[in-house]
């Protein structure tokens, strides 16, 4: 059964009620548009199915049987000036600081078991439950509040909250605190989340300004993926030389801190631009004419919504196939080190340098090859070969606990091999699908709902599968995990199908 712990957890979702209501609150646009064309993003978010040519004829030009072509300037990559260069290089640098205060605390989840005293189970998931739990109201606080007042001010304030919190949990530990007031403080560390998405946002403000929205987001996991490889070695060598959780969770605060810092004096956001022109729709609409062949625009490699002109449909495919992967990689970021030190024996330092190790395929993945995958292959097929890879490699890794199973060790490198080559694949697609088929004064709105959905999994899959290794043993939890992030493979791909079948129709 739960354990008094986990269970205290639940409660605290209840106070997000209120926090969330604001979700269902209109937005409002806080950048000028044409009387003319003010109600485009309107329709266009309320009628999907509207083509380029309907568009058009919205804003008062006569409609023809074929779109002209698109000025010479559209889809070519523009040059970015130096406020936007300066912008888009803090929020990636703000971005490794923050996330490599996650990354510092990994190897250091073992210990954690052994300053509670838990067992594997439910009580150990809670752990990473509740941060998750903490962000879901302020995944829809933090997003829509940056459409309205701006991206820098929230994602400053956003980061120093989280480096507040990470001090308060730092004290926690240091002071012997009961797991209670430990969760709690994580929690209250979640309530201060939302820097993800709106930098995620501000990204988008500048790449479709200036065609350059892919490589944006494939600079932005290389970003995470080094975070991902520096951390868990300097968390590892952190305990190992000072033998303190603390420390290495004040060290993770510092670095939250310092990335807002960075963010509050450096970055600047773009000028607002018009909405697109009636020739611009009508170049819309040759990008989904290719994006029906499965291919991506000459310009950027990528091709808005792909899985169909439906926004709704679009969104909602993308958030329940982000949400099943999510329940598959917080299964493996909360039961990969306990597995490596049951299975293998390796120390604090050992899954330190494992961590950094594996990260290195990932970053390899990310800087090399993502973004020219996306290009060759299309969005959606790369997303499908991405979440292939990382289900298969969760079998793997719970096969490699069966007693039955050969080399058990070389099986289980083999699937976390196997998870950093599909995660780089997977990543990006997802903010680049829903930020190109919203309108710019919703795009913090909706990669807040979509962080929300997976906030779900993040929280609820910790609790549920480490119920599941508790009773039936890490094969099942992991064989779950595996088969749900398959299950969002099969949904993107036939999700593929069915617009194209109705495109060739």
């Amino acid at each position: 059964s739960f354990s008094r712990p986990a269970l205290a957890l639940l409660p605290m979702a209840l106070a997000l009620g209120l926090v969330s209501a604001l979700a269902l609150l209109p937005p409002v646009a806080p950048f000028p548009m044409p009387a003319s064309s003010a109600s485009r993003p309107l329709l266009r978010s309320r009628l999907g199915a509207r083509t380029a040519t309907q568009l058009t004829a919205a804003a008062g030009s006569a409609p023809s049987p074929t779109p002209p072509p698109p000025p010479a300037s559209v889809g070519r990559l523009r040059r970015l000036s130096t406020a936007s260069k300066v912008s888009v290089a803090s929020v990636l640098l703000s971005t490794f600081l923050n996330l490599l205060g996650f990354t510092l605390t990994l190897p250091v989840n073992v210990a954690l078991r052994e300053h509670f005293e838990l067992q594997m189970g439910a009580s150990f998931g809670s752990l990473s439950s509740a941060y998750p739990l903490g962000t879901f109201g302020a995944l829809f606080l933090w997003p829509r509040l940056s459409d309205r007042v701006g991206r820098r001010p929230v994602m400053a304030l956003s980061l120093g909250g989280i480096g507040v919190g990470l001090a308060l949990q730092s004290w926690a530990i240091y002071s012997r605190a009961p797991l209670s007031v430990f969760l709690a403080c994580r929690f209250l560390t979640g309530c201060c989340a939302g820097a993800g998405p709106v930098g995620k946002a501000l990204l988008a403000d500048i790449g479709c300004a200036t065609g350059q929205l892919p490589r944006f987001m494939a600079w932005r996991d290389a970003a995470t993926t080094l975070a991902f490889i520096a951390g868990p070695s300097i968390g590892g060598a952190l305990y190992t030389a000072s033998g303190s959780l603390a420390t290495v969770i004040g060290v993770a605060a510092a670095g939250s801190l310092a990335a807002s810092l960075i963010i509050g004096f450096l970055a600047s956001e773009p000028d607002s631009a018009p909405p697109p022109s009636a020739a611009a729709a009508a170049s819309s609409a040759d990008g989904v004419g290719k994006a029906r062949e499965g291919k991506a625009a000459p310009a950027d490699g990528i091709v808005a919504c792909p899985l169909g002109t439906r926004l709704v449909a679009a969104v909602a495919t993308v958030c329940a196939v982000s949400a099943l992967y999510n329940c598959g990689s917080a299964t493996y970021a909360a039961f990969f080190g306990p597995l490596a030190q049951d299975l293998l024996g390796l120390g604090i330092g050992g899954i330190g340098r494992a961590y950094t190790a594996l990260a290195c395929l990932s970053f390899a993945v990310s800087a090399g090859g993502s973004a020219r995958v996306q290009g060759t292959i299309g969005t959606v097929a790369t997303c499908a070969l991405g979440l292939a890879a990382v289900g298969a490699s969760l079998l793997l890794m719970g096969a490699a606990t069966l007693a039955a199973a050969p080399r058990s060790s070389l099986v289980f490198w083999a699937g976390a091999a196997l998870y950093q080559l599909g995660t780089p694949l997977y990543a990006p697609t997802v903010p680049t699908m829903l930020l190109q088929c919203v309108p710019r004064h919703r795009r913090g709105a909706v990669m807040g709902l979509d962080e929300a959905i997976n906030t779900v999994a993040r929280v609820g899959a910790p609790l549920l599968f480490g119920q599941l290794y508790h009773t039936l043993g890490a094969a099942a939890a992991f064989g779950a995990a595996g088969s749900a992030v398959l299950f969002a493979a099969v949904i993107a791909v036939l999700r593929r199908m069915v617009v194209l079948r109705s495109s060739y129709a």
